[in-house]
């Protein structure tokens, strides 16, 4: 009968494992808790008008070259759409764009910082020093600043103040969703050192076209055509284990599934309510789960009743809200198509439910006038939400207008039609000084027992790219380590290996 595994989660660490593994013979069984795939990288069925709306706008690298290489694998990759133009925008009016010239990496972003107005030529100039400072360093170099914070490392280099809050942080925040004071130095580094130093392409931004659950719909095809099964709206109660080897998963209504290997995909403080004592004992990567902790992000979706933002994206300089994306106008008489019929707010806080709408009361219907016309449609991102996750939704939207009017004049004039708030309130784990020792490997102890999740120690901050390569390691791990677990990451310019190798730092 073949190989069998249980894959334990449906988002991208889960569906990631899964494909792997089914594509290698493997019968898997895949169990996710919602109706959907993708976890918190999907999107949620908005119960009014049944269309489905992102919980939050997502993006990729092409230094993400495993995320892009699922999409591959799922047919999906001509589902993106390619940026390689960042926009940025200040409270002052400047207008700032982030593009590759001609000369080779790691100098080809050098002249987009260098005609950057919301900065200085001193604090250009302290820029430049830092990423130098972290070309020296290079991969092995930024690992020994795993325990101190990434602010912490730019004041010890002599970084401006202003220089940080308004450029640091803001790519940061994004990224790895903290700020800069509290996230670990050596996560934003691999930030700066794969996207914006190593590689020309690096840095080129993708979108989806489509809503975020329709690029991995196809997991649940190719896992059943090789003869495996996606059981929806099934959780996982308790994982069996006797001695050092896992033997069965209690799901759903006390039903037990075995298999030969078992993917554990789910969030880490998920994980830990399953398992017993006893396996904690034997294997170490369980004893350490209650360390970590969750960050949000906010997504809040807006219509407006005019075109308001020409740009296919800005990101804000010195903003609560860092991204605003352009999702194209609308014809007013489908708000309800695109938004649903109330000015509700959703809470997707648990990765693997769908959001839950608030219990306000619908708001009238268009009027005919209205109806003639395109409001436009922006969809804005908060990362690292603390200060916002837990306020009410108008104090949240009053915010949003606000900040996009001292950024985007016509907004001043433009009639709010709809907004919709949703909070993950655990999109990803803290990635905090000192949580990299606790970040446990695919593979211990509990033999048949792998690993995944972007918390996981995957070689990744807290990002899809790092999701789906733990995913790809959990998956070679249990198919007894036949070829090759990841895809080669992107090659380094030659000029960007020279300085680290001629002129090294160490730290």
């Amino acid at each position: 009968m073949g190989e069998t595994a249980i894959v334990m989660g449906g988002g991208l660490a889960g569906i990631a494992a899964g494909v792997r593994l089914a594509e290698r013979g493997v019968r898997v069984t895949l169990v996710e808790t919602s109706r959907r795939m993708g976890g918190r990288a999907s999107s949620h069925v908005d119960p009014d008008s049944g269309e489905q709306t992102d919980n939050c706008q997502h993006v990729v690298l092409k230094c993400c070259v495993n995320l892009l290489d699922l999409y591959q694998r799922l047919g999906v990759a001509d589902r993106i759409e390619w940026h390689e133009v960042m926009h940025f925008l200040d409270k002052q009016g400047h207008r700032d764009r982030f593009a590759r010239s001609w000369l080779p990496a790691p100098l080809h972003l050098g002249g987009s910082l260098g005609r950057f107005t919301t900065l200085d030529r001193h604090e250009k100039k302290a820029i430049e020093r830092a990423m130098l400072a972290m070309m020296r360093l290079g991969a092995k170099g930024r690992a020994n600043y795993t325990d101190v914070s990434f602010g912490h490392w730019l004041r010890r280099l002599g970084q401006p103040q202003r220089a940080i809050e308004r450029f640091w942080e803001v790519v940061v925040v994004s990224a790895c969703n903290e700020s800069v004071d509290q996230c670990n130095a050596a996560y934003a580094m691999h930030v700066f050192q794969d996207a914006f130093m190593s590689h020309r392409d690096g840095y080129v931004m993708g979108t989806a076209t489509v809503p975020l659950a329709q690029l991995y719909d196809p997991a649940e095809q190719l896992i059943t055509d090789a003869g495996g099964e996606v059981r929806f709206g099934t959780s996982v109660r308790q994982i069996e284990c006797e001695g050092s080897a896992v033997t069965g998963v209690t799901v759903g209504d006390d039903e037990r599934l075995t298999a030969d290997h078992y993917v554990s995909a789910l969030p880490f403080d998920r994980l830990d309510k399953v398992v017993s004592d006893d396996m904690r004992v034997r294997d170490s990567r369980l004893q350490s789960l209650g360390v970590f902790r969750h960050s949000p992000i906010m997504g809040i979706h807006m219509l407006f009743e005019s075109a308001v933002m020409d740009d296919p994206h800005v990101v804000f300089v010195d903003s609560p809200v860092q991204w605003v994306f352009n999702k194209g106008l609308t014809p007013l008489h489908q708000v309800g198509e695109r938004l649903g019929e109330g000015d509700g707010s959703a809470d997707a806080s648990s990765s693997s439910s769908s959001a839950e709408q608030s219990s306000d009361s619908p708001s009238p219907q268009p009027s005919p006038s209205r109806e003639r016309g395109n409001g436009q449609y922006l969809h804005l991102v908060i990362s690292a939400c603390d200060a916002w996750v837990d306020k009410p939704k108008d104090e949240i939207l009053d915010m949003a207008v606000s900040e996009l009017g001292a950024y985007l004049p016509k907004v001043k004039d433009a009639k709010l039609v709809r907004g919709r708030v949703i909070k993950e309130k655990r999109a990803t784990f803290r990635a905090e000084p000192g949580i990299d020792q606790y970040r446990p490997r695919q593979v211990g102890a509990t033999t048949n027992l792998y690993l995944a999740g972007d918390w996981t120690r995957s070689g990744w901050p807290a990002t899809m790219e790092g999701a789906v390569r733990s995913g790809y390691l959990a998956a070679h791990a249990a198919g007894g380590g036949r070829g090759e677990a990841l895809e080669p990451e992107l090659p380094a310019a030659l000029l960007y290996r020279m300085i680290g190798k001629l002129f090294p730092l160490r730290g």
